[in-house]
């Protein structure tokens, strides 16, 4: 299975946090985002494979690098 790196809108985002409750990681997520765009920062949240990551667009580096992790986390 190939692992990609898919970006997650804010409303996805609320769902799967009302889903999970206040305690989720979707919730904490939202949590990080806000914060983080209360300082001016431009950051979203991508889904690679089972984890999320926040942050700026990737560069085609770190993309690489996210999905090498991903991928050994897969392989553990």
């Amino acid at each position: 299975m190939a692992i990609e790196i898919e970006r997650i809108s804010d409303t996805e985002l609320e769902r799967l946090a009302e889903q999970g409750g206040s305690l989720s990681v979707e919730a904490g997520i939202i949590e990080e985002l806000r914060e983080r765009r209360a300082k001016d920062r431009q950051v979203y949240a991508f889904r690679v494979g089972d984890y999320y990551f926040t942050g700026p667009v990737p560069d085609a580096r770190t993309e690489l690098a996210l999905i090498e992790l991903a991928e050994d986390a897969v392989d553990e």
